[in-house]
Formats: structure tokens, C-alpha cells, sequence
């Protein structure tokens, strides 16, 4: 058996997207701030996120460095930034809607514009129906928020409190029943999340690791299940993913380090799960996230007892994923209609936690923990098992549906 080293990486708790803290928690002051002082003098006006004033800016400041010779237009799909962008451009190519990426300053950006009725709309990675409204783009990644026009609606949603001082998360804290989550209240990727919080010290070691790198912070109640992703175009669902975090079964024999070593010598000599699953990485995160189980390195993990390794979900950790967007309950398409239509937005993937999804929900402890703006539709198309799922096809098809009828 191999000896124990920990694997580098920038910062465990970023995990597989790691930011400059520094950077990032200024921008979060910065865009705190801009948003409080706009929004006091000019929070009458509304300019939606994408729209027809946006389109004219983007477009004229594209013009302008394209004149100067800082920017230009590829074609080149292999050029994508993210696999998200890629599935929108490749279904764009089979309907023959002519779609380019922005190249400024020699650098591709994750902005395209796309030909649709007859004219040049520009977007960032998914093309937003500028038609449909939009309000909710202005909220819908601020946690908080979120909570708050969720429980209005009647949606299941965890107990949520946010706070900047030390002084008012730890009395919030005496009123949460245990275990709680504490998170950055911006940011996504669960970057600097702290689960399964039960002591007082836990909860200073997740505030400070928090505060690294947003100013304000959300407390939450711990709920229980996997994680998934509900992807809602127009207000309905159209993709159903299922996230593990990296996980390990126990024999009653061998320790912890060992079962993860394991699994990670199996997973490398199937080539099928090699190209598609990262290793299982040990590291400061996962001994913590363990340790709030009672686990260290060396415990021996009893027989058949699944245990998680990490708050973060997904293949790139070493997970399970699985797209089962046929297989849930029709509660869902009913539940996610509605939420999608209470936040005000065309497109968007909510996060949730839930131990049955292809069960009633209204039998169980759920809720919608999180909602992204700008979902990885990806998702739901790369999935370990299930059917491959592409939600650029009924993106798509909202703008086509449109343009057919005006």
C-alpha cells in the first residue's frame, strides 16, 4: 500500500475551479457595492440582462475594437470555452443558425453572437430569449434572495439566515437545529463550503475559511440526500441530474486512506471511468470533511457503511452523476414549473438536495438550495449513466418557436 501524502492544489476548498482569493473577495465587495448605489439611483430603471439595449452596446463595442483591429469573429467550435458553449454552438450548426465567438485582444472570450431572425444577437455562453422576463436574473444567484422569494411562492427551501459579522452568525447559529452549511452568500462550485457543522469551533473554522473569499455569508440548514440539478428553459424541466460527492464503502477491514486508494487503482484500470472520473484527491478539505463525521485517515470504516469524502459533488471529484430527467416523479415538472415562473427567468438550473426524487416529494424533507443564472447545461448531456440529455435542443428551440411565429 502506498504511503499517505496530501495532493497539491491551490486551495482544496476551491476545489477543481480555483480563484484568487484576494480578487475575489474584492470583486464581491465591488459588485455589493455597485449593486446597493445603483440600485439607489437608477433602481427605477430596467435594463434586462439580455435584451435589445444590451445587444446594441455589446455589439457597438465589438464594432468599434474590430475597426481598431483588437477584435474578430471565429467560427472554429473546437475554440469553446466551456463544454456549455459547445453544445449550444454544435445544435446552432445543425439548424443552420449561423454562430461566432468574440476574439478580443488575441484572447477567445466566453461571448458569441448567433443570426437569428434575420439579425445579430449577442450572448454570453447560452443565448437568454430576450423576449421572456427576465427579473430574476437580477437576484436569482444571491442565496439569500433566493430563499426569500422561494419560501414566498411555497416552495421547500432550507432555513436560511445571512450575516458579515462573526458576532451574528454564531447567535444565529444557537437557533438552527444541527447540523448547519455555511457558504459564501455569491459565488458558485460550492468553492469554500462547510457541511455538516455541529460545534461552535466547526463553525468558526467554516467562517473563516468562507470569509476568504466573499465579505457576507450564508448559514443553512443541513438537509439530506444527493445533490441534483433541475434545468428549467421557459418554465419547464428539461434536465434532472443527479451529483454524489466521492464516496467509499467499508469492509470492517481496511482504513479510510486505504479504501480511497483503492478505488481510486480500480477506477485507473478501467478506461471507460479513467477518461471519465478524476481520482478521489486527499486532501486538507476531505480530512476535515471527514473529521466532521468522526472519521480521520486511519479509522477503520465499518462494513457495508457508504461514507461521503467531500461537500463537493460530481465526476471531476471522483462522484457519481447520473441524468434522470425520465425518471423522476411528475411532481417535479409541476414543482419546478412553478419555481421557475416565480423567479422570473427563461433558463435556469436550480439546485437541490433530496433522498427520493423519483418518490413523492411531498412525502419527504427537501429543498431548492441554489439557483444559477448561467447553468452548465453540459450537465445533463455528460453524465456518467442515464440518457444523454442536450438542453441546447429546447434552448433552441424557443428562439426558432418565436421567429416562426413573428
Amino acid at each position: 500500500m502506498t504511503t499517505h501524502t496530501l495532493k497539491k492544489n491551490p486551495c482544496a476548498a476551491c476545489g477543481t475551479s480555483p480563484v484568487n482569493h484576494p480578487r475575489f473577495y474584492l470583486g464581491s465587495v465591488l459588485e455589493s457595492t455597485i449593486e446597493t448605489t445603483m440600485g439607489f439611483l437608477f433602481g427605477w430603471i430596467r435594463v434586462p440582462r439580455e435584451g435589445r439595449i444590451s445587444n446594441i452596446i455589446t455589439a457597438g463595442l465589438v464594432g468599434f475594437f474590430r475597426i481598431i483591429g483588437l477584435a474578430h469573429f471565429d467560427t472554429d467550435t473546437e475554440k469553446a470555452i466551456s463544454g456549455r458553449s459547445k453544445l449550444i454552438w454544435e445544435e446552432a450548426n445543425r439548424r443552420k443558425i449561423p454562430m461566432q465567438q468574440i476574439v478580443m485582444f488575441g484572447k477567445h472570450l466566453e461571448q458569441y453572437r448567433a443570426k437569428v431572425g434575420g439579425s445579430w444577437v449577442y450572448f454570453q455562453s447560452i443565448p437568454i430569449p430576450f423576449w421572456l422576463p427576465q427579473k430574476g436574473y437580477d437576484w436569482m444567484d444571491d442565496k439569500f434572495k433566493l430563499g426569500a422569494h422561494l419560501e414566498k411562492a411555497g416552495i421547500p427551501t432550507p432555513k436560511v439566515m445571512h450575516g458579515w459579522s462573526w458576532f451574528k452568525i454564531r447567535r444565529a447559529f444557537a437557533d438552527f437545529k444541527k447540523p448547519v452549511i455555511i457558504k459564501p452568500r455569491s459565488g458558485s462550485r460550492g468553492r469554500h463550503t462547510t457541511t455538516n457543522i455541529h460545534t461552535e469551533a466547526e463553525l468558526r473554522s467554516a467562517y473563516k475559511l468562507a470569509r476568504m473569499i466573499a465579505p457576507e455569508l450564508v448559514m443553512e440548514e443541513h438537509l439530506y440526500g444527493s445533490v441534483y440539478r433541475a434545468t428549467i428553459v421557459e418554465s419547464k424541466l428539461v434536465g434532472f441530474f443527479r451529483a454524489d460527492p466521492p464516496q467509499i464503502t467499508g469492509d470492517g477491514e481496511h482504513t479510510t486512506k486505504e479504501l480511497i486508494e483503492r478505488k481510486n487503482l480500480q477506477k485507473n484500470t478501467d478506461p471507460l471511468k479513467k477518461e471519465k472520473l478524476g481520482d478521489i484527491a486527499i486532501n486538507e478539505d476531505l480530512i476535515s470533511f471527514i473529521a466532521r463525521l468522526g472519521y480521520t485517515l486511519e479509522s477503520i470504516v465499518p462494513s457495508n457503511l457508504t461514507l461521503d469524502l467531500s461537500a463537493k459533488t460530481g465526476r471531476l471529484y471522483g462522484g457519481y452523476t447520473r441524468e434522470m430527467i425520465s425518471e423522476v416523479h411528475p411532481k417535479m415538472h409541476e414543482i419546478f414549473a412553478k419555481a421557475g415562473k416565480a423567479i422570473q427567468a427563461p433558463i435556469v438550473g436550480f439546485d437541490l438536495i433530496i433522498e427520493r426524487p423519483t418518490e413523492d416529494p411531498d412525502t419527504q424533507t427537501w429543498g431548492i438550495i441554489e439557483a444559477n443564472s448561467l447553468p452548465f447545461i453540459d450537465l445533463h448531456y455528460f453524465a456518467l449513466e442515464g440518457t444523454p440529455n442536450n438542453i441546447a435542443i429546447p434552448i433552441w428551440d424557443v428562439w426558432e418557436d418565436h421567429y416562426k411565429v413573428f
